[in-house]
């Protein structure tokens, strides 16, 4: 079995760095990584050089293609490379055991249609486009579960045939929800999304979320980042044909643009900027990187 994988990263050198030591201490170690670089400057490939890795692989992308963009370069790398099973990375967020590999890989023949493993995924409604919260007594009565979609830096591994198959995430929702968007479209395909329970538990128990329980509605630190998530969850109920969603969306939307003078004036006018302008770069098919994160 050929394992392997990639991370993305952005003008963070030293990070990765210490990201990609942290994936070769793992007890189950890749035998390649593709680093694609999304950065605008040398520095990375310099560092990159100076490691004298053979087991490292550098993809300069040449511009900022965000996560997305990334994902879709390393994971037909990946394919081309011959892999079995490829690990999909960022730069800042390794996985948080030593043993996260070893223990996915270890589950992988219990499905012989799995195409994605993972430390933690959600359920996902495909009428209202949510995320749904996967309940941690049921986490506790399984081995393992089929779950909707992998979220980002949770150690997600995808099967070498799903990127021989050519399924990547849509490059032109540059940040935000590219993972999703990747799931749905292997699950499409007939393909099985895997978490492994004690994992999952272990990572809540970590970030103290066993008991957590999803706010309605909370005051958002980087209202940029409102922009993509609805921007970018309409383009997938497009993509996908999800035509109920793309209705929800709406109206739920229409309503979060407004809720948010609940926050003050400051903060509720430029909630219902970033939402409007993502109604409107939607509308009128603007994609890609649009504003900062």
């Amino acid at each position: 079995m050929r394992f392997g994988g990639f991370i993305i990263t952005y003008n963070r050198p030293e990070t990765l760095v210490q990201t990609i030591q942290e994936i070769f201490n793992q007890t189950y170690q890749p035998e390649l990584l593709w680093i694609i670089d999304n950065s605008e400057n040398l520095e990375t490939d310099h560092v990159i050089a100076s490691l004298l890795d053979d087991r490292l692989k550098y993809y300069r992308m040449g511009y900022n293609s965000g996560p997305a963009g990334g994902a879709a370069k390393g994971l037909e790398l990946c394919g081309e490379e011959g892999l079995d099973w490829i690990y999909w990375g960022d730069d800042n967020d390794p996985p948080f055991r030593l043993d996260c590999f070893e223990r996915l890989l270890a589950i992988r023949d219990e499905n012989p249609f799995a195409g994605v493993l993972g430390t933690v995924g959600q359920f996902f409604d495909r009428k209202k486009g949510v995320i749904k919260r996967v309940q941690t007594q049921l986490l506790e009565k399984k081995e393992w579960i089929e779950v909707d979609y992998v979220a980002g830096g949770m150690s997600m591994l995808v099967s070498g045939k799903v990127a021989k198959e050519g399924i990547a995430p849509n490059i032109d929702l540059f940040f935000g929800f590219e993972e999703l968007d990747f799931c749905l479209k292997v699950s499409q395909k007939g393909y099985a999304i895997l978490v492994d329970c004690s994992l999952f538990l272990e990572a809540r128990k970590l970030h103290n979320r066993i008991d957590f329980e999803r706010p309605t509605y909370h005051r958002k630190q980087n209202l940029n980042r409102e922009y993509y998530s609805l921007r970018n969850l309409l383009m997938i109920s497009d993509t996908m044909t999800f035509r109920s969603m793309k209705k929800r969306l709406q109206v739920k939307w229409l309503m979060k643009s407004l809720y948010g003078f609940r926050h003050g004036i400051v903060y509720g006018g430029k909630n219902f900027r970033m939402i409007w302008l993502a109604f409107y770069h939607f509308w009128i098919g603007v994609k890609g990187k649009t504003i900062q994160i």
